[in-house]
């Protein structure tokens, strides 16, 4: 009788537990049933959204869903970061976060969001190189050109950037630090304006993404002077790095851009293993892969996990906030 009684016991157990199971297994499997929106916080045309129309095609198809971008700019980009923190956790809002929404307490005290706990990791989907550039016609040839002049004419020297708080910014910041020299920061809302501005001489440098740089470098439009990086780009292999330039100050970093999709805290966990099934399965296509060389974007390493993304968004939080505290940037408001 009391093998009996716990045969029957563990029956009933069994009979409990699976539906749980089966029900975890159907979740899994119908996700996604509907269009899932990608948020981006810059506007159309720029890298942001260059790379994310790579996404939504290739992760799309691995999610079995369409992607549909949606522009939520301003702030760094931390507009569309504060509207997916709000949405529904359910996986049908995704976020192409980047390096600035790790500074938004710093750079903008007005944020009601908090990008560490309001939004998830679910993997990082490319680093991006970023380029130092300057009109055809300015005399300046060289990064040498740059610290000599502005160690001549301090402030003289007018460095562009896509918006406060931008990687664009925060390397120009950078660059002034470490090497000692004083430029004029000169925000835009994006970086077209801001790459206009530079060919048509009114900005003196921009260092931007090679994405947004490349087609003016390649025209003529533009010269590119340094690559912020430890290793040659190939999409501008003639360009060096700035080791081989000799800002042995920089020398060894990774100042590369990175962008990574997030989704509202609480949403399920099979939902954002799914999302990152389906990032590095789109990843690893050779299609997606020579479509994101050709614009400079480079895949990241793997395993490619939520736990690797979260654990660079705390690094990049620690870093990028205390260079902002040193240069005695204050927030915006």
């Amino acid at each position: 009788m009391h093998l009996l009684k716990r045969n029957l016991a563990a029956v009933v157990l069994a009979s409990a537990i699976a539906p749980w199971w089966a029900m975890a297994s159907d979740q899994e499997a119908v996700y996604p049933q509907r269009p899932v929106t990608l948020v981006i916080g810059y506007p159309a045309g720029g890298s942001a959204d260059t790379l994310a129309r790579l996404l939504a095609a290739h992760v799309g198809e691995a999610l079995g869903q369409k992607m549909i971008i949606q522009y939520k700019p301003g702030a760094g980009g931390n507009i569309g970061a504060e509207y997916v923190a709000r949405a529904t956790p359910d996986g049908y809002t995704v976020f192409l976060g980047g390096r600035p929404n790790t500074i938004h307490k710093t750079m903008y005290g007005t944020m009601k969001y908090d990008f560490a706990r309001d939004l998830v990791p679910v993997g990082l989907v490319a680093t991006i190189p970023f380029v130092m550039v300057t009109s055809t016609h300015a005399p300046i040839a060289s990064v040498h050109d740059v610290v000599r002049l502005a160690r001549t004419y301090p402030g003289g020297l007018s460095c562009a950037s896509s918006g406060m708080g931008t990687t664009s910014h925060l390397l120009c910041e950078l660059l002034q630090q470490e090497v000692g020299i004083d430029m004029q920061h000169v925000p835009y809302s994006g970086g077209a304006q801001a790459l206009t501005d530079v060919m048509g001489g009114r900005i003196d440098l921009y260092i931007a993404t090679v994405a947004e740089g490349l087609p003016h470098i390649r025209a003529g439009r533009l010269r590119p002077l340094v690559t912020m990086s430890s290793l040659r780009t190939p999409a501008i292999p003639d360009v060096p790095t700035l080791e081989e330039a000799g800002v042995s100050e920089l020398s060894g970093l990774e100042l590369g851009a990175w962008s990574g999709l997030l989704v509202p805290a609480g949403t399920p966990p099979h939902v954002i293993a799914k999302l990152n099934r389906s990032i590095n399965a789109a990843l690893m296509e050779p299609a997606l892969h020579d479509a994101m060389a050709q614009q400079a974007f480079a895949t990241p390493l793997q395993p490619n996990t939520p736990a690797a993304f979260k654990e660079l968004i705390a690094e990049e939080t620690d870093r990028w906030n205390g260079i902002l505290r040193m240069r005695n940037i204050k927030p915006l408001h």
